[in-house]
């Protein structure tokens, strides 16, 4: 019962039976003031009379208020089953919510009734409120749960329980059955249809899990979540059922994340040097800032294994602003004519105010931006490309230069690259190991260098390993290289070591001027230098 509806009943209750109790002593006393007067005797004592009327005026005002109670009592009531109602549906589908098919789970697991859950997530569903807007956005989520109230068996519980995400409950440990529905919804979504007069498509992916074994409803939904990972692993618009070692390797991975997420907070994910050299004079102009992680409990782990962990986990963007902040205080002490070069992460091209972070982190490590190179990623091109060219336009108005990195691997051209306001181009490791070996890989990289000179778009290669693949790349009017002819990646200190700044401190004092380069003192890498850094 509602909060404030127990003093209403309880005062109800008072009310009748106060009424009540006049009516019965209405009754007794109208017999003996009403009895004389119609048989024509004498007028009735008057206090017989005066009660006799009092009476009369309390059933009256008791019958008016128990009325008006019994109506306020009824919409507290009412406000209570509607309330009751809100709680357990979602208003925009009019399906039941999490907390709904929570409830339904706990009570087929109580009942001992076989259950199977199917969690639905729909695939890129924010390109369609971006590109049409939430009004589309919301028919076409009443239109999935159309479709999965169609699909599902009568008694399945059908839900919405997140932005994007749906469930349907089947109390039945029937796989056929589970898989059916499944298959089912999976077509009808593959079908495009019309929201707000716009023709739009759900494409979506499903993860089955049953309930055997089981005792708490979340445990469910787990085994649902870790299934629905497992479909979109396998390349979304499809189905998966729970699998037990992929829940232990998600357990892994969460325990990862979290120890990054503590890493990242405690500065323990560092930047490691690795040098950039002329091609022509092997002079180094120089460094190309990589993330290490040197955790306590994992040891030093490479870029490669927790780079993917951090862009799905939304962990990229601290962690790669930390190990800048750290990079940029370590070549304030270089010599002013060696560049830092860092890498940046497509995925934190989707927050606008990347541009603002980044200057914001080179105002406060007081590095020159002229002497800072953001490297991009093809994969940056395919997000949003106005928000993409508004950060770089963002950086290099503060001097910042801009590249591409990786170059060859997706879908950019070097006419596309000419059309953006890029400063150099890195061709991908991928081709560069092999140009001794193919004549096709060759000619493409030669082909690379030779319109990049013609764009004016100077080139760099990645991945140089021997002095075979340097002079190939020097012949081709490649410009700049790295890899580990030059030198592996190494330590700030190791940098400094080499450098002959033993005695400064990348940490320091930031206020102080940075060395100054002699004329002509340039530092020239050989490979047997670049293997001993």
């Amino acid at each position: 019962m509602h909060a404030k509806a127990g003093p209403i009943a309880s005062s109800h209750m008072i009310i009748s039976c106060a009424t009540i109790a006049a009516i019965l002593l209405f009754v007794a006393l109208g017999s003996r003031v009403l009895a004389p007067a119609l048989g024509g005797a004498a007028v009735p004592n008057s206090s017989l009379t005066m009660a006799f009327l009092l009476n009369i005026a309390i059933i009256l005002f008791g019958w008016r208020r128990s009325k008006d109670l019994r109506e306020a009592l009824d919409a507290y009531e009412q406000a209570e089953r509607l309330a009751e109602r809100n709680a357990n549906t979602d208003p925009t589908t009019g399906l039941a919510n999490r907390r709904e098919v929570l409830r339904s789970i706990a009570d087929a697991m109580e009942a001992r009734r076989g259950a199977t859950l199917l969690l639905i997530d729909l695939d890129h569903f924010k390109r369609v409120n971006d590109l049409h807007g939430h009004v589309v956005g919301d028919q076409l989520l009443k239109h999935v749960a159309e479709v999965l109230l169609g699909a599902a068996p009568s008694g399945a519980c059908c839900a919405r329980t997140g932005g994007d995400e749906f469930a349907v409950l089947i109390e039945s440990a029937d796989a056929k059955n589970a898989e059916q529905v499944a298959t089912g919804v999976l077509a009808q979504l593959a079908t495009p249809t019309f929201a707000a007069g716009a023709q739009v498509q759900a494409t979506a992916s499903i993860g089955i899990a049953g309930a055997e074994k089981l005792s708490k409803a979340e445990d469910l939904l787990r085994r649902g979540d870790v299934a629905l990972y497992s479909a979109k692993r396998a390349g979304r618009g499809q189905f998966a059922w729970f699998d037990p070692q992929l829940d232990r390797e998600l357990s892994e991975r969460l325990e990862f994340e979290e120890d990054m997420r503590v890493g990242i907070a405690k500065g323990e994910f560092v930047p490691f040097f690795q040098p950039l050299i002329d091609l022509s004079t092997r002079d180094l102009v120089g460094f190309e800032a990589l993330a290490r992680w040197r955790s306590p409990k994992r040891g030093f782990v490479e870029a490669d294994q927790f780079i993917d962990v951090a862009e799905s986990s939304g962990l990229i963007s601290p962690l790669t602003l930390g190990v800048i902040a750290q990079a940029l205080k370590e070549a304030r002490t270089w010599p002013p004519n060696l560049k830092l070069a860092v890498n940046i992460s497509p995925v934190q091209f989707r927050d606008s105010r990347l541009a603002a972070q980044i200057i914001k982190v080179l105002t406060e490590s007081g590095f020159p931006a002229s002497r800072l190179e953001i490297e991009i990623t093809e994969a940056a091109l395919l997000e949003d490309r106005d928000q993409v060219l508004s950060i770089i336009h963002s950086l290099k108005n503060v001097g910042v230069s801009v590249s591409l990195d990786d170059f060859g691997t997706g879908y950019a051209s070097l006419a596309q690259v000419n059309s953006l306001p890029l400063d150099r181009v890195k061709i991908d490791r991928s081709f560069i190991s092999t140009i001794v070996k193919s004549e096709s890989t060759a000619a493409i990289v030669s082909s690379i260098a030779g319109l990049g000179h013609q764009l004016n778009v100077p080139i760099t290669a990645e991945g140089v390993e021997s002095e075979q693949i340097r002079n190939a790349l020097k012949n081709f009017g490649c410009t700049e290289a790295q890899g580990w002819l030059f030198g592996r990646p190494v330590s700030g200190d190791s940098v400094r070591t080499f450098l002959g700044l033993k005695g400064q401190n990348g940490a320091g004092d930031m206020t102080a001027e940075p060395p100054k380069a002699a004329e002509g003192d340039r530092h020239r890498f050989t490979p047997r230098i670049g293997r001993v850094l």
